[in-house]
């Protein structure tokens, strides 16, 4: 009987270091992808003008300009490509910079590990 109390510790004992293991290396939930706007107080030489229904197509570029300063997080799973396109386009006008409605933006694009 003492045997299998010592064996289920053990294994008990297993499970919990698997856990703690899980939680401390593996789990980061600060871990991914995201995208912030700060706001510009003068124009910048080049950027790339957006209307208010093109940057539709960019959900979390709209969220990150209608929150400046704010870093938004990109879901894992976010496999619909229109960040992969807007980072195409900022990237083929070799700019940082975008302008809605006559406010500038300077956007960010962020990996945390």
């Amino acid at each position: 009987m003492k045997s299998k109390t010592i064996a289920l510790m053990i294994i008990s004992f297993g499970i919990l270091a698997l856990l703690l293991v899980f939680f401390l290396v593996i789990y980061q939930p600060g871990a991914g992808m995201y995208v912030r706007a700060d706001k510009l107080q003068n124009p910048p030489e080049k950027y790339v003008e957006f209307s208010l229904v093109d940057i539709e197509k960019y959900p979390y570029v709209e969220e990150a300009v209608k929150n400046p300063g704010k870093e938004i997080k990109l879901p894992f799973d976010n496999d619909d490509g229109n960040m992969t396109e807007f980072a195409n386009i900022m990237y083929n006008n070799e700019t940082e910079y975008i302008k809605i409605n006559n406010e500038y933006y300077d956007m960010h694009y962020e990996s945390a590990d």
